[in-house]
């Protein structure tokens, strides 16, 4: 009888190891999803492990290591960004990170509140591509649930908002697409954090963008948010300046100052002119700005503006006209 019952045991337990063992030994591959997955310099073969299993990729970050460890790779693999696949077996991904990028790179550090504008002309500015290919590219296809959710609008660029701000490493040679794929993938990352990507409302990432464009600290975005909430419930002109600003300088902030002529501008992101939000974002929010957006505030503010007296980038909240005035 107990022999009966080691062998069950047996049994079940090869039977629980199968799936592992055949994904080790593994060596064909199979149709999958394509993945563009990037390797930052210096980065250990666990955090490789870590991303690879995120990104789905790998099942395992154990069998992944084991793997590595087996064949001797774990100090091989190359920095850069990789064409993977779903499909593809371990010994398959470990021969492209071990055997392909490796070239130059380049971080490109694109902070919150940056424009899709911005990152083109730094892309430029840093010699890696001409700032016209890198929006060119704005308007190819990519394959996420969330920019199905985007309005057909007159929008300049229909993925501002959603390049997430973040640190990246690339090779040199990293074509548009590819930057852009990156970014997009960190925003459903991100996103995928604090709520439901596939069921994204769009105009909250457009009010998210007014958030960083106009907060200077992470105490007033949800306080500037419910101000334009309310602003919003009350059919109120926003009277936005950062809306403006994109507006006449193309993207790019590099305004000082706006003239009462600027006001008057067309453009259907200028929300001194269009009750309601702008068309679209005006730039590319942080992580805090949408918490922000998706959880405004409660109160009665709807005006606020610069405290001229801390000098600390606060602003001065009144839930009124004449009491917005009287604080200036």
């Amino acid at each position: 009888m107990k022999k009966v019952i080691f062998i069950i045991i047996i049994a079940l337990l090869l039977f629980a190891l199968y799936p592992f063992a055949n994904d080790f030994f593994n060596t064909s591959d199979k149709q999958g999803e394509e993945v563009v997955f990037s390797v930052a310099n210096g980065e250990s073969a666990k955090t490789v492990a870590k991303n690879l299993k995120n990104s789905g990729l790998i099942k395992s970050e154990i069998l992944f290591s084991l793997k590595l460890k087996a064949t001797n790779s774990a100090t091989k693999i190359h920095s850069g960004t990789f064409n993977l696949n779903t499909g593809m077996s371990l010994s398959t991904i470990i021969r492209k990170l071990t055997t392909e990028g490796g070239g130059e790179s380049f971080t490109l550090v694109v902070p919150e509140g940056y424009s899709a504008e911005q990152i083109a002309q730094k892309l430029e500015q840093n010699g890696i591509m001409n700032a016209d290919m890198f929006l060119a590219a704005l308007s190819d296809d990519y394959n996420y649930d969330f920019i199905g959710k985007i309005p057909k609008r007159d929008l300049k660029y229909k993925l501002q908002g959603f390049l997430f701000p973040q640190t990246y490493e690339f090779f040199k040679n990293a074509s548009a697409h590819e930057i852009i794929d990156t970014m997009l993938k960190e925003f459903e990352k991100q996103y995928a954090k604090i709520a439901d990507v596939k069921n994204i409302d769009y105009d909250t990432i457009v009010l998210a963008s007014l958030v960083e464009r106009e907060a200077k600290l992470d105490s007033e975005r949800g306080k500037i948010a419910g101000v334009i909430k309310n602003r919003l419930n009350e059919n109120m002109l926003l009277q936005i300046d950062a809306t403006v600003v994109y507006a006449i300088s193309d993207g790019l902030y590099n305004v000082d100052k706006v003239y009462y002529k600027d006001l008057e501008n067309t453009s259907p992101y200028n929300t001194y002119k269009y009750k309601g939000l702008p068309v679209g974002a005006i730039c590319n929010p942080g992580i805090k700005s949408i918490k922000a957006a998706l959880m405004p505030d409660i109160h009665k503010y709807k005006f606020y503006h610069t405290d001229e007296n801390k000098k600390d980038g606060s602003h001065i909240f009144t839930e009124n006209y004449d009491e917005h005035m009287t604080t200036q």
